[in-house]
């Protein structure tokens, strides 16, 4: 076990690596959207239904809705009928057809627990409690009906504590757009579908791991929960969520083209911040992510953070925020980085404009 969990975790960094293939055009141009499990993986199972069913009936009808609204966006699916996909083809689908958003659509189920019911929506992260990782073993616990996993997924243990404790040192190169999308979509599942809120979490998923674009999975309730299940079930239930996550789009996809439209090139200081020339003597900035492509108006894409800049390496773009005369200063930015999302984030010192 010691030697697949060391070989996954290599893995994980040459993975980390994977090219930036989302398109920087400032328009949610493609989406695809995936239904979980199907096939001879059934998911979680009800007392009158499979996940897989439901899953999929909710992704066609999301679909069916943003190409109604918009025509130009495309839409695909990893699957349109009751097929067994595997996890890493899921994310190829997406990746192959430079797709500027993912969503990938469950149904949750707990033991002897009948009356646990809510809906959440998760972000690739670090779990913060046994229930996050309980979830991400039972989705990812699909790669057990896929042949040559091993060479796939480089030993990844569904079922091992210590496989995700390797995953949680990963950093999606997306993730402050993918929580600003799964805040959208868990704030409509409640409102609109009348969900109830179990928030926006982290774990790690295969699924969003391998995608290279804002990616979310979405669990809209308990199929163990009867009264759920009959929601999930009716025609009626399934418009309600599909509609959520169709509104929740339409949000993300406004704002976002809105702000790529009328960012400003920099970020003005804040009143009372000291101005700081960063090209002369020493400074000290947070670097929080690393992309292999330039992105354009960063200061809109990372728009929490402040002062974001970057500087180049090795052909690769390495992105940082905040620039500090001290390092003290600097460390305490790195915290409210982090809180973020950016568990990552580490302070990094500049000299005359040069990392050192």
């Amino acid at each position: 076990m010691r030697y697949k969990l060391l070989f996954f975790i290599i893995l994980c960094g040459i993975f980390r690596v994977i090219p930036d293939i989302q398109a920087q055009t400032g328009k949610i141009k493609t989406v695809v959207i995936d239904a979980g499990h199907g096939g001879k993986d059934c998911g979680a199972v009800g007392l009158k239904s499979k996940e897989k069913d439901i899953t999929l009936k909710v992704a066609l009808k999301t679909g069916e809705y943003i190409k109604k609204a918009y025509p130009d966006v495309k839409v695909y699916y990893t699957r349109m009928k009751d097929s067994s996909v595997d996890l890493y083809a899921r994310a190829n689908v997406a990746n192959r057809n430079n797709a500027d958003l993912f969503i990938s659509i469950h149904c949750n189920s707990i033991a002897n627990a009948p009356k646990t019911h809510g809906a959440e929506t998760f972000v690739m992260g670090q779990h913060r409690d046994a229930a996050n990782l309980n979830v991400a073993k039972k989705e990812n616990a699909s790669i057990l009906y896929e042949e040559n996993a091993d060479e796939h997924y480089g030993g990844f243990d569904p079922n091992s504590t210590e496989t995700y404790i390797a995953m949680s040192y990963i950093q999606s190169e997306y993730k402050e757009e993918s929580l600003r999308f799964a805040e959208l979509v868990q704030n409509e599942l409640v409102k609109n579908a009348k969900r109830g809120d179990r928030g926006v979490q982290q774990a790690g998923f295969m699924v969003l791991y391998k995608t290279a674009m804002p990616s979310v999975l979405v669990e809209l309730g308990f199929i163990s929960n009867p009264t759920e299940e009959t929601f999930m079930m009716s025609d009626d239930g399934q418009k309600k969520l599909a509609s959520s996550i169709f509104n929740a789009f339409k949000k993300y996809k406004t704002d976002y083209e809105k702000e790529a439209v009328t960012a400003p090139e920099a970020t003005a200081e804040p009143a009372g911040e000291q101005k700081i020339n960063p090209d002369v003597g020493v400074v000290y900035k947070v670097q929080f992510t690393t992309r292999n492509r330039k992105v354009e108006n960063p200061s809109s894409t990372y728009k929490t953070l402040k002062n974001v800049d970057y500087y180049e390496h090795n052909g690769v773009f390495k992105y940082t925020a905040g620039c500090f005369l001290k390092q003290e200063e600097a460390e305490n930015y790195r915290k409210e980085v982090v809180a973020k999302g950016y568990e990552g984030a580490f302070v990094v010192k500049f000299e005359n404009g040069k990392r050192k």
